[in-house]
């Protein structure tokens, strides 16, 4: 076993013995209304069935073109390219790129024989053959570009409509069935009832923050409640502070690279823009909702849109704060929408095999796909791991949160900033699955399809690191601090389908799918991965229990490492 994992895993032995017991007096149980849980922290992929998403149905006849939006279209004539091809744009060193751009949509141009399209006909015609070596030397901002510029508008009165019944993933289903029954408690009624709860939703995270709006009202309508857009983001928040809410789609193109959205969300955008200017209007629909939920994308401009420049909140966040203090509040998340929602350092981008190779750095994160461009910042890349030191908006006061979890490998990552930061116990939230929490009494539960994990006292070398760990599994529950979890109740129902196993631990679910191990009384297992390695082991003080296909523990430890080859 490498020599850097021992020597960091014995350190988080030590560390851990020498921890007192965590003594949490529990209350005397009293009767008390409200919803069980002010938060709903999500893992991203939530895929429920809808037009634009026929993919995620088991039946698509309910369908219907003519007045249901299905998807978005891209228009190749002169009036939509030239705009897009201007040297603004483009910098000098990326203009040979430009011109390949002109040529490649003359191609596709040429070859579908229209110049309407939708755009995953766009995308796939993009993506192959003699363009696929220009897409995949572009970088998310230039791809972003061209899509944003080609894009039509959306057709009045065309909305994106949801159908609950239909969805294949019905544990995606079923969370947001729970967040609603939280928000219904805080009215007192029931999902569907006369008085239906009251949700507002936040789409701040989206780089376009009006294509998802659709989806989550109409979501939220079908699943028994009465929703709302709440129209800020951090350009509108930027726009409101510096007193220019006619100027937001230059705010928002010029500061957060998204373009043309006034053309191709008219109306949306106007809302937006009367919201901006009414001061209070965001206060006033907080006090009069039960519950308000925040989409996935990049919870850096989610952040950006609660907070000012100095970190410090915003009126609507401040009242936020004070609905679910009087614990008569719910506020749920999914992907960038729980990232953000952590007190302790927030991760805003990042890989584990580059966490383990460079470390973490409280910067900005990079552009996507910088490195072909030529644009990430100095002495890093596409792939480095950042933070904001100053957290995400506080809701969550316990630990660094993280999401895609098990899906992405993301343990290296989650552990390296535990440990640079030297925050007691992260959290990694798996697709499909949430992590509630009453953060009055301290409670958790886990729901849906997976699990989540649990990174205590991490500790760190040069290229390695390691922490003690637990990974609970939907049904369990327990009590939380920001120091550990206790009173911890395993699941036992066995509902969690086991998935195709892999040993790839850095970019997929190795981990987790070798734990299963340690339900079979293995003691260690290791895992390498080109020069990586990861290795866990149980001992006297670890717990397992079987969960259907997956094994969930307590008190593991794991450790990973970058092994570099030795030189002679």
């Amino acid at each position: 076993m490498s020599s850097n994992i021992l020597k960091v895993m014995k350190g988080v032995a030590g560390a851990l013995a020498c921890l007192p017991m965590l003594a949490m007096a529990q209350a005397a149980e009293t009767e008390r209304s409200g919803p069980d849980y002010q938060l709903l922290l999500a893992g991203g992929a939530l895929s429920v069935c809808s037009s634009m998403a026929a993919n995620n149905c088991d039946e698509g006849g309910w369908i219907d073109n003519e007045v249901m939006r299905v998807d978005r279209y891209i228009n190749l004539s002169d009036k939509y390219t030239k705009p897009l091809l201007d040297d603004d744009y483009w910098p000098i060193h990326r203009r040979e790129t430009r011109d390949e751009v002109r040529d490649g949509l003359q191609i596709i141009r040429e070859r579908i024989n229209e110049d309407i399209m939708p755009e995953r006909v766009f995308v796939r015609e993009f993506t192959r053959r003699a363009t696929q070596y220009l897409y995949e030397n572009l970088s998310d901002s230039e791809w972003n570009l061209i899509l944003d510029h080609l894009e039509m508008p959306v057709a009045a009165g065309m909305f994106e409509q949801v159908n609950v019944a239909e969805s294949l993933n019905k544990e995606a289903v079923g969370v947001f069935e729970e967040f609603v029954a939280q928000a219904a408690k805080v009215r007192g009624t029931v999902p569907g009832g006369d008085d239906k709860p009251r949700i507002a939703v936040i789409t701040a995270s989206a780089r376009d923050p009006y294509d998802a709006v659709d989806f989550y009202v109409n979501l939220f309508a079908e699943l028994g409640a009465e929703a709302q857009w709440l129209p800020i983001d951090a350009a509108v928040y930027e726009a409101q502070r510096s007193g220019k809410c006619d100027a937001i789609n230059e705010i928002r193109e010029e500061e957060f690279g998204a373009w043309d959205r006034s053309r191709v969300h008219a109306e949306k955008y106007q809302q937006q823009v009367e919201f901006c200017k009414r001061a209070g209007a965001g206060i006033e629909m907080i006090e009069n909702v039960d519950a308000v939920f925040i989409n996935g994308g990049d919870q850096n401009l989610t952040r950006k849109a609660l907070l000012n420049p100095l970190s410090q909140p915003s009126p609507l966040l401040t009242e936020i704060y004070s609905r679910v203090s009087s614990g008569n509040f719910v506020v749920g998340g999914t992907s960038a929408g729980t990232a953000v929602m952590t007190a302790k350092s927030m991760i805003t981008n990042g890989t584990s095999a580059e966490a383990l190779k460079a470390g973490a750095r409280a910067a900005e994160p990079p552009v996507p796909g910088c490195n072909n461009n030529d644009s990430c910042p100095r002495d890093m890349n596409q792939d480095t791991l950042t933070y904001h030191p100053l957290g995400g908006i506080g809701l969550f006061p316990y630990a660094i949160l993280d999401t895609h979890f098990s899906e992405r490998g993301r343990q290296a990552r989650l552990l390296r900033l535990a440990a640079e930061t030297f925050t007691p116990m992260a959290i990694g939230v798996d697709e499909t699955t949430a992590l509630q929490v009453n953060v009055l009494r301290n409670e958790f539960r886990v729901i849906g399809e997976r699990g989540v994990f649990f990174a205590v006292g991490a500790q760190q070398a040069d290229n390695a690191v390691a922490s003690t760990f637990h990974y609970l599994t939907s049904g369990a529950s327990g009590r939380i601090s920001d120091q550990d979890i206790n009173a911890v109740r395993f699941a036992t129902d066995g509902k969690i389908i086991q998935a195709e196993p892999t040993t790839r631990f850095l970019d997929d679910r190795g981990m987790i799918d070798s734990m299963r191990l340690l339900c079979r009384d293995r003691k260690q297992f290791n895992l390498l991965q080109g020069e990586y390695r990861l290795t866990v082991l149980a001992d006297d003080n670890t717990r397992s229990q079987v969960s259907g296909g997956e094994c969930q523990v307590m008190n593991g430890r794991v450790g990973i490492a970058l092994e570099t080859p030795e030189k002679f």
